[in-house]
């Protein structure tokens, strides 16, 4: 049966006919609260999604005004966290059906605009223009989707729920596929390095320690910088692989499986759906899955090979392992911290993926535990040549310039008469800085202690992180719609508690 909750479960549940019994818990959190926390971040998810549709995640007034949507909304589910999941008073059966239906009344709407937006926009910059009937295997896997959807949301037919999970999934591996397929030489330096870099890694050479060649020739006269200064020679890039070695692994995988490291993050990105599915329970989870994969670009991030869908997805294995207490934890914890250099950001919230009653040698442990899966994983590689290792991960983000076309506050300072001052060195630091200790700080005031608190915490300090840096594109921001869409899911179950099997043919509405 599905609660009707942000943390606990209800008292009584519905049968199928409608009537409420009793389940043998005790009284728990007051649910009336709990769309306060669901909500606002459903809108969150839908505005960051809409602002990275706009103009593929670069810059433009109505996207940063999105943005700021976004913010706000995630600091109030943020502000009311703790209230909606700490409340004494129990609700009525009648206030956990209300308000379990204006939660996925929300997520319904979001994933119609969405829906929409997949069928009439061209999925992809890479995929050629030259007939609209290349997207019909497309848009007749959305309309597919769709279907799937509306039956796991609003029909109960039990027999045919249990199957709308993994047909959904199956429908997106298939459209993931059809885009790598149909964009085989996508023009993006990410898809050159990871494709180099697996080749040579497959060689037994070092992928940190080669150079790629400069695909926008970049030091040319009229062409913009993309890298750093002095980190291109003779129009060829002088660093290797920019990212941590998990996410060179995963990359590599991909391309040794599939012959482009791409499939790899189509893979990824469905099981993120899974894993935020079987974080939470009914159709609520399932919905918050579908809020991610069905995110407006979702399809033109994986034509461009950009790396946060593996960062997502271990991301969401995080969540899970915390939700069901698994003794994996500690594994997908520091497998993810690995994957993406700015993800230390998680760090001070990681005790909030704890149970209730943890102690502080309890979370001491599993940062030391996380740690040395991340140590495990990232030393070989950084052992191989120090130098080029930090050069490659840490040196060239460092002195990455100033890109006008970021979806970014100080783009939008700079187009208000301050240019010249938002093109110094490192100009971006002190206002990202005080925007993150900002979000940092007002996240470990009020965030619950939970899955979803966590994954909420997150979602605010990286879109402040963001949105306040010299560099913020599409495949930043996908980081943050999967962080809520993992909330969401994860405020379906009580703090610490273990859900039932994830079988979709027990939910019941």
């Amino acid at each position: 049966m599905c609660p009707y909750t942000c943390g606990p479960l209800l008292e009584t549940e519905l049968t199928e006919s409608g009537d409420a019994v009793s389940t043998g818990e005790t009284p728990v959190a007051r649910e009336a609260v709990a769309p306060l926390f669901q909500i606002p971040l459903i809108i969150a998810a839908v505005a960051v999604g809409f602002a990275i549709q706009l103009q593929d995640g670069e810059y433009t007034p109505a996207a940063i005004s999105l943005i700021t949507v976004a913010i706000v909304c995630t600091a109030l589910a943020v502000f009311v966290g703790r209230r909606a999941c700490h409340e004494d008073e129990s609700p009525t059966q009648a206030t956990g059906v209300a308000t379990h239906h204006a939660v996925a009344g929300a997520l319904g709407v979001g994933l119609l605009l969405q829906l929409l937006t997949l069928l009439v926009a061209w999925p992809g910059v890479d995929l050629p223009r030259e007939e609209g009937s290349a997207l019909i295997p497309f848009r007749s896997g959305m309309l597919v989707i769709a279907g799937l959807l509306a039956v796991g949301g609003w029909i109960d037919v039990r027999r045919i729920r249990r199957w709308i999970l993994p047909g959904f999934l199956i429908v997106f591996l298939a459209l993931g596929g059809w885009m790598v397929h149909a964009s085989p030489d996508p023009h993006i330096d990410v898809w050159v390095f990871e494709s180099d870099a697996a080749r040579q890694l497959l060689r037994g050479h070092n992928p940190y320690a080669m150079t790629f060649p400069d695909i926008y020739h970049s030091t040319l006269p009229g062409h913009q910088q993309v890298y750093g200064s002095g980190l291109v020679v003779g129009d060829r890039c002088q660093f290797g692989f920019p990212y941590p070695p998990v996410t060179l692994l995963l990359t590599t995988l991909g391309y040794l499986l599939g012959g482009d490291p791409r499939y790899a993050q189509v893979c990824a990105l469905a099981l993120a759906g899974l894993f935020i599915a079987l974080s939470g329970r009914g159709r609520i989870a399932l919905l918050a899955a579908a809020l991610l994969l069905l995110t407006p670009r979702v399809f033109f991030v994986i034509g461009r090979a950009w790396t946060e869908p593996f960062a997502v997805m271990l991301l969401a294995a995080t969540i899970f392992c915390a939700v069901r207490r698994s003794r994996w934890l500690p594994v997908a914890l520091g497998l993810f911290l690995a994957t993406k250099q700015y993800l230390v950001l998680a760090v001070p919230f990681t005790f909030f993926l704890l149970p209730p009653g943890w102690k502080w040698r309890d979370w001491i442990g599993l940062l030391v535990k996380s740690a040395t899966v991340a140590a495990i994983v990232t030393l070989p590689f950084a052992l191989w040549d120090f130098h080029a290792f930090w050069k490659s991960t840490v040196t060239v983000q460092q002195i990455a310039p100033f890109r006008w076309d970021s979806l970014s506050y100080i783009v939008w300072w700079g187009f208000h008469g301050h240019g010249e001052q938002v093109k110094l060195p490192n100009y971006a630091v002190l206002p990202a800085t005080i925007a993150s200790l900002a979000a940092l700080g007002f996240a470990l005031w009020r965030s619950p202690r939970t899955a979803a608190g966590f994954a909420a915490s997150l979602a605010l300090l990286s879109l402040a992180f963001f949105a306040f840096n010299k560099q913020a594109f599409c495949n930043y921001y996908i980081f943050v719609i999967g962080a809520l869409g993992g909330a969401i899911a994860a405020s379906m179950v009580r703090a610490g508690a273990t859900p039932p099997a994830p079988s979709v043919d027990r939910v019941r509405t």
